[in-house]
């Protein structure tokens, strides 16, 4: 039995990587890439996470290209590992490639730390996705 379904199994796989459906990935963004293009294919994902709870994260540019998959999701850093105020954490949104095409990804944060405001573009954040 185990052998039949071990074959059937293989069968499946074989069948699917060869019918030329391609397998959709899904893209890490973060801080490292503000001001870079990243390129995608059509039913892939790309969540973008930035290292501060500070962040609000504006959506996609153009949903009919890239649409946004749920709600930004702010994710506070664990008690008692940094000061209040500080901003620990991360904020992150998920995204689809729906059709080629460019959307750009950007955020926004006025806080930089406790207490301090953000100065130029320490305080923007932009990330563009071409569908390819």
């Amino acid at each position: 039995m185990r052998l039949w379904l071990a074959a059937m199994l293989a069968f499946a796989v074989a069948a699917c990587l060869s019918s030329g459906q391609r397998v959709s990935h899904e893209y890490a963004v973060g801080d490292s890439q503000n001001g870079l293009t990243v390129k995608v294919h059509t039913g892939d994902t790309v969540r973008v996470t930035l290292d501060s709870t500070a962040w609000t994260i504006s959506g996609s540019s153009d949903a009919a290209v890239l649409e946004q998959d749920g709600q930004q999701l702010v994710s506070p850093a664990p008690a008692g590992t940094c000061f209040p105020g500080e901003g620990c954490g991360t904020t992150s949104a998920l995204y689809r490639a729906v059709k080629l095409g460019k959307a750009i990804v950007d955020a926004s944060r006025v806080s930089c730390g406790e207490a301090r405001v953000c100065v130029g573009a320490e305080g923007k954040y932009e990330v563009t996705v071409v569908v390819v």
